[in-house]
């Protein structure tokens, strides 16, 4: 029987346009399409990639034949695992389920972009949010999200209510519907999309192999090796071990999330507030690295923690911020019962004063 389940993907707007043309593809330097079965995980993601882009957060619902990809692949090729799935190759784009939108208040400027985007107009020649036809499918959209909020909103029925309310637009285009490809009929849209692909760390093995043992210690072994040998995709990589049986496991996941270049904030929040407090460390020195400006809210919490070795995680990330705005953290680090947590606060603040210019 086929292993088909429904996951979603996050992405931003720009990149949504070569979804629909083109399918799934791996970005370089990564060499998998990641997909998570939680929403939540998807949109957290997407937001990580929208912030980092200056765009909107998509996220797309998919229908995945897991099966069919392994045949196609080679079961190594696709990996699923605590609801996260990652599948080393292509994705068409006949498996999306819905057209995504980032929310209802968010609908007409979406719609008005998808139009755009799928008829490759410019701002000043494609439809306004406020064209009557728009706002009757926006409402639509609307009607159909607030009566449902899980309801699935069908490529077809988009486009079969846009012919009806957009024809001036959709007259002049030949659909693919299964693909959601768009072309004017003088000639096709070209998408420019990196296909490059780099080639496996040979140790890429002995890591998969480590974390799939029964071992916790393992399994910690295999998070540490992913990270010395800078796998594109650590992050994701580590969240599919958050909710491993050992503590250990979760707080090895949690502390390699602190190093990695980007991360979703969302995720991890949970963990801050575990009861094992390694954990709880781990969790708090990565929302510190993550959660940008409500990094400051997460290193307070962590040195007001009861454990000296979560208070003594938050205090590594305050050199990141400024003594004279968060004036009352510093104070609360200056007071720590533990001597080795006031010092360090202590010789950051005088090392910022001397850099400090004189007014």
């Amino acid at each position: 029987m086929p292993e088909t389940l429904l996951a979603y993907h996050g992405t931003t707007r720009a990149r949504a346009r070569a979804i629909f043309d083109q399918g799934f593809l791996p970005k370089p330097p990564s060499r998998r399409v990641w997909f998570a079965e939680d929403r939540a995980y998807a949109m957290g993601r997407a937001r990580t990639q929208a912030r980092r882009a200056n765009d909107t957060p998509i996220v797309f619902a998919c229908d995945l034949d897991l099966s069919e990809f392994r045949r196609k692949l080679g079961r190594k090729n696709v990996v699923y695992k605590r609801g996260i799935i990652a599948i080393d190759g292509p994705v068409p784009a006949s498996t999306l389920r819905e057209f995504p939108f980032a929310d209802m208040a968010t609908v007409p400027r979406e719609v008005a972009a998808w139009v755009n985007d799928l008829f490759d107009l410019e701002p000043d020649e494609g439809v306004k949010p406020e064209h009557p036809g728009l706002v009757r499918l926006s409402r639509w959209i609307n009607s159909c999200l607030a009566s449902d909020p899980e309801s699935k909103l069908l490529c077809s029925e988009l486009l079969e209510r846009g012919r009806r309310w957009l024809p001036e637009y959709f007259v002049q285009a030949d659909l693919d519907e299964s693909a959601l490809r768009a072309h004017r009929r003088v000639g096709l849209i070209d998408y420019e999309v990196d296909t490059r692909v780099l080639e496996p760390d040979p140790r890429e093995d002995e890591a998969f192999g480590l974390l799939d043992a029964p071992d916790p210690a393992e399994r910690v072994r295999g998070i540490k090796l992913l990270a010395t040998i800078h796998e594109p995709d650590l992050f994701d990589w580590c969240a599919m071990y958050l909710d491993d049986e050992a503590a250990d496991v979760q707080a090895a996941a949690l502390h390699t999330m602190s190093r990695c270049p980007d991360g979703a904030p969302e995720v991890i929040e949970p963990f801050a507030a575990s009861e094992d407090r390694d954990v709880r460390a781990a969790a708090i020195a990565a929302l510190a690295r993550h959660a940008g400006d409500d990094a400051p809210r997460w290193i307070e919490r962590g040195l007001r923690d009861p454990e000296p070795c979560v208070r003594v995680e938050a205090v590594r990330f305050l050199a990141g911020l400024d003594p004279y705005t968060h004036r009352s953290i510093f104070h609360l680090a200056k007071q720590d019962p533990n001597p080795d947590i006031a010092e360090r606060a202590e010789k950051l603040l005088v090392a910022r004063r001397r850099r400090r210019p004189v007014r």
